[in-house]
């Protein structure tokens, strides 16, 4: 097996995500190539006393950064260290590959440097949400307008993650709703409900509400990439505000010091179960090869655990299961909706 990783264009620089390849290779075993400044890959390996050839070294010395338009991937920047990555695993050179750089220029490469499954007519981009139990919330950010189709086929894709990667058995979908209430909600969310209700190999379980996510009420949450952004934000900055509000009440003061060795470990234990870091990043699902995304400000530890992603996506054959059921998928194709009107004359 070998993992790509494009180690620019996230918010840290690249000495960070090298620092992650090293933690990475010690942890995992596995074969990895680095992509981006050669000269940047070299000083910090030699700085960390690792030895080059733990790695395959591509240079690039271009990159996207987080302003640029997500298409500049197959025009001015097609010769990015993103691009290379991209090209290599479409090519056959690698199984899987990692970037934190520009989420829309990656979604945008994947799609079509690495292709969709077969079937798949939007891919979507998931991610874990550390609560009650580990949920997967797709889309949250590559597909701002949906078709009640396309949130079925998140519903397959998601599914089929959960199973096959956190181990969950028929893992629960849920349809994010203004009210969990089957007459609640948008057009598209009404036609999406009765479109998951008769659908083949979905456990799906209604409506959700935004409040009900982070307590267990089911194991894949669908929705469109501009409400799914939001939650994601929304619950990550709230996990900060808590998190702070407890060291502040806990430590602050001569009492908070006298109980901070006894407290900070439960502290800095809770506080782990709200890092995202702890589960990497958010795979694209519905692309032919896994491309998996890292947080833009992924440190070492968060790039390390990204990795560890991509490798269980490729053991568990994410990408070979989801294209086990591109039939199940493939009925759901907003195209067929469209019909042109006979005249009236026309039998």
């Amino acid at each position: 097996m070998r993992i790509i990783l494009d180690i620019m264009g996230g918010d840290n620089p690249p000495e960070e995500f090298v620092k992650g390849a090293v933690l990475a290779k010690s942890r995992y075993r596995t074969n990895m190539t680095l992509v981006g400044n050669e000269r940047v890959i070299r000083e910090t390996l030699k700085k960390l006393s690792v030895p080059e050839k733990w790695f395959e070294i591509v240079h690039a010395d271009d990159y996207v950064t987080m302003e640029d338009d997500p298409m500049s991937i197959t025009g001015i920047h097609s010769d990015s260290s993103m691009a290379k990555a991209l090209k290599m695993i479409a090519d056959g050179h690698g199984d899987a590959v990692v970037s934190a750089g520009n989420t829309g220029a990656l979604f945008t490469g994947a799609t079509l440097i690495c292709r969709r499954i077969k079937g798949v007519r939007r891919a979507a981009l998931a991610m874990i949400m550390p609560y009650k139990n580990p949920t997967l919330l797709l889309d949250c950010g590559a597909n701002v307008t949906v078709t009640p189709e396309y949130l079925v086929q998140f519903a397959y894709l998601g599914s089929v993650y959960m199973e096959h990667v956190m181990g969950v058995p028929s893992p629960r979908v849920a349809l994010l709703n203004n009210g969990t209430e089957t007459h609640k909600g948008t057009e598209l969310v009404k036609e999406a409900y009765r479109m998951l209700s008769e659908a083949d190999a979905i456990n799906f379980v209604g409506n959700i509400e935004g409040k009900d996510a982070m307590f267990g009420a089911c194991d894949v949450i669908v929705t469109d990439g501009f409400t799914g952004n939001v939650l994601l934000k929304t619950c990550e900055g709230m996990s900060r505000f808590v998190v702070e509000k407890l060291h502040e009440k806990i430590f602050g003061g001569v009492r908070g010091k006298l109980s901070e060795m006894l407290k900070r470990r439960d502290v800095d234990r809770f506080s782990k179960m709200f890092d995202a870091k702890e589960y990497g990043g958010a795979p694209f699902l519905g692309i032919s090869k896994p491309v998996i995304k890292a947080h833009g400000s992924s440190d070492k530890v968060a790039v390390c655990a990204a990795v560890g992603q991509a490798i269980k996506c490729v053991d568990m054959g994410v990408v070979e299961q989801i294209s086990a059921r591109s039939d199940k998928i493939a009925k759901y194709n907003p195209i067929r909706r469209i019909k042109v009107d006979k005249p009236e004359n026309e039998q």
